[in-house]
């Protein structure tokens, strides 16, 4: 049987994929061709073998050494993949489930929700905007020194109203961010704790879900907060064709307060204890459904970016280039084109480095894309802020409950308590995309109309008018109303919603 392994090359040198027999005899011509030395680390023990001369450890090192022996010295896990052959899906699942919950600590000061809204100044219109930034042109005119520097939260009283403490909805993703050194990162940027190992070396946001349980604990005001990431192997699933597979994986992501009232530090068991505490019950929980893919074939890679369209125009018709539609006419909309220097400035915010939204030449000549991608968590927070909008406009309308179906309670400020979303085809910089929100004629359940529950419908188009990506969210007037039980919408497997509201063209 071969081994894929991911090994970490001598110093100075690319980090590359190699083919290990085990247990028949070992010589270090069982390595991929290049580079002429590799790595191979296990349970700490270094050997560096020339290529094409024998292993001075001999066969015997290989043979007594299991799969968790290997495992414990390797950068990576190792993935089942046999030339010609299908991979091992369940090796795969039980070996990403035996890696442990992460936990990612964070203090909520509204200094990053602040930089996020600036960022977005320029291209959200003022209804969606969740910040509290004046009117560029009317604080020139009452010649304010900074309009754009943080504002004070806190009122005349010394409190802040509950909505402007409570972290906005989707302004999570650029707080917790990922806590690795650059060595321990992939060649592309990404974590390596999400990822299936080579030869899927590609990842893309293929989708997920947020549920806000109990948003007011996440107050801006500098507490400390804990996000606790698990993976949910259960739903990994592969598919594609032998030579085309994608991996799906979904990581869960659970967010609560980490303050305690002693000042005393704590000890590891009531570390554990505090996250596992926020793994069982929540403020916001966060399942990401991220894709893995192969490489580009090797011959379009070294022809760059006109090898890659050819070979793949060689292909059946993918989903980026399927023109999907929606059926109705958004209800609230805004369109802009996204810049690098907008995903530079959330790459930076979120201290994601993914090569894929900061190098031009990596898209075109490694992944094959036409230019730098929109990040999916980005576009998450488009939908979010476009559909805060949408309910902004309805409270400054005074919306009579016959139009919202939202019986007879007043609607003060109403929360977004759920959103499932998919990403179903790439967005890139510099072309127009447009973000757009339908109020969904079916409501989540009699007693989600009475106590004022709504749904929406949410979706991104590209230059073309083609649909990007897509959501569903549920709303409510009050953060601490339970959701509907009969309100919560299965994730499901096709591409399209229960309505059919889009079509193809």
């Amino acid at each position: 049987m071969l081994q894929t392994l991911r090994l970490q090359a001598p110093k100075g040198r690319q980090l590359h994929s190699y083919l290990i027999a085990r247990p028949s005899s070992f010589t270090a011509s069982a390595l991929s061709a290049s580079p002429p030395l590799a790595s191979i680390w296990s349970r700490g023990l270094k050997t560096t073998v020339e290529a094409g001369q024998p292993d001075p450890r001999g066969e015997a090192f290989y043979t007594q050494l299991n799969d968790d022996q290997l495992n414990k010295g390797l950068r990576h896990e190792t993935s089942l993949s046999a030339a010609g052959k299908p991979f091992d899906v369940e090796y795969l699942r039980e070996s990403m489930a035996r890696r442990p919950h992460r936990a990612t600590y964070d203090h909520l000061s509204p200094t990053h929700s602040h930089l996020l809204n600036i960022a977005l100044y320029d291209v959200l219109p003022r209804s969606a905007q969740a910040g509290a930034i004046p009117d560029f042109q009317k604080a020139a005119s009452k010649e304010l020194v900074n309009p754009f520097a943080l504002p004070v939260t806190k009122s005349a009283t010394g409190t802040a109203a509950d909505h402007e403490r409570i972290l906005p909805a989707g302004h999570h993703l650029v707080y917790y961010p990922l806590q690795r050194p650059i060595s321990l990162l992939e060649p592309d940027g990404t974590d390596p704790a999400q990822s299936p190992g080579p030869p899927f070396v590609r990842r893309m946001w293929a989708g997920g879900s947020l549920h806000f349980l109990k948003p007011h604990q996440l107050a801006l005001n500098g507490q400390r907060t804990v996000c606790v990431e698990g993976l949910d192997t259960k739903n990994m699933v592969m598919r594609g064709e032998a030579g085309r597979e994608k991996i799906f994986v979904d990581v869960v992501r659970r967010y609560g307060t980490a303050d305690t009232n002693s000042s005393a530090p704590l000890s590891p068991d009531q570390v554990l204890e505090l996250e596992d505490g926020v793994w069982k019950d929540p403020a916001l929980e966060e399942r990401r459904t991220l894709v893995f893919l192969r490489a580009k074939n090797d011959n379009a890679s070294h022809g760059g970016h006109a090898a890659i369209e050819a070979e793949a125009k060689a292909r059946p018709k993918t989903q980026e280039e399927r023109v999907i539609k929606a059926n109705r006419a958004p209800q609230y909309s805004f369109s802009f084109t996204p810049t690098s220097t907008l995903l530079f400035q959330f790459s930076a915010l979120s201290y994601n480095a993914h090569a894929i939204h900061l190098d031009v030449d990596y898209c075109r000549n490694v992944e094959g894309y036409r230019d730098l991608l929109v990040h999916g968590p980005l576009t998450l927070v488009l939908m979010l802020s476009a559909l805060r909008g949408q309910l902004h406009e309805v409270v400054r309308a005074g919306a009579s409950s016959s139009s919202l179906s939202t019986g007879h309670l007043p609607i003060p400020y109403r929360y977004i308590r759920k959103l499932d979303y998919r990403n179903l085809a790439p967005l890139y910089a510099n072309e127009e995309l447009k973000v757009c929100v339908h109020r969904n004629a079916q409501d989540p359940s009699r007693d989600g109309q009475r106590r004022g529950f709504s749904r929406w419908d949410v979706w991104v188009e590209n230059s073309r008018g083609s649909i990007c990506a897509r959501g569903t969210a549920i709303t409510c007037p009050d953060t601490r109303e339970p959701t509907p039980r009969n309100a919560e919408r299965p994730a499901s497997d096709d591409d399209q919603w229960e309505d059919e509201w889009y079509y193809e063209e």
